[in-house]
């Protein structure tokens, strides 16, 4: 209780909205320990090294039971990596094309500001899947700043396998 000195009785309201300044400290402790918790939260959402463009061209996102394998132009480290995570069915309705593509260089001068400044990307990792007719059924693409590895093919797969396999 805080005591009012012009009418010599006691207040339960002061000058800090209503709040008795042992109260008002707690609370000020309370909103600094909850800014301190949802800083690194906010920052923790930023961490995801997955922003590969994904495209259901499904409506329904079906899943299916059976992939066949085409790798073009003809990569042995996509092959084999796949092969190791798969068992490609050379009779399945469903054709999934593998490429990348690393060593990309942009001689224009439009892109300056963002190849100097950012991680301008010099490859990429792309992994599509058709239907019997060759109409596009799932994409996942990916722009690289490094050299394609089989980690990144994998990751690539191990995508496309939780999404509709």
């Amino acid at each position: 209780m805080i005591w009012n000195i012009s009418s010599n009785r006691k207040s339960n309201f002061s000058k800090t909205a209503g709040l008795s300044p042992l109260l008002f400290q707690r609370r000020k402790t309370h909103m600094i320990k909850l800014l301190f918790l949802f800083i690194p939260l906010f920052f923790l959402g930023c961490i995801g090294d997955d922003d590969a463009t994904i495209n259901f061209y499904n409506k329904k996102k079906e899943h299916i039971s059976c992939l066949k394998l085409v790798v073009f132009p003809p990569d042995a480290m996509i092959s084999q990596t796949l092969k190791k995570l798969y068992r490609f069915d050379p009779n399945c309705p469903y054709e999934l094309q593998a490429s990348r593509k690393s060593g990309i260089t942009c001689n224009s001068t439009y892109n300056v500001a963002e190849k100097t400044l950012s991680n301008f990307p010099s490859g990429y990792i792309r992994l599509d899947v058709y239907d019997k007719y060759q109409r596009p059924f799932y994409s996942y693409y990916k722009d690289m700043t490094q050299e394609v590895t089989p980690k990144d093919v994998k990751k690539a797969f191990l995508r496309l396998k939780e999404d509709i396999l």
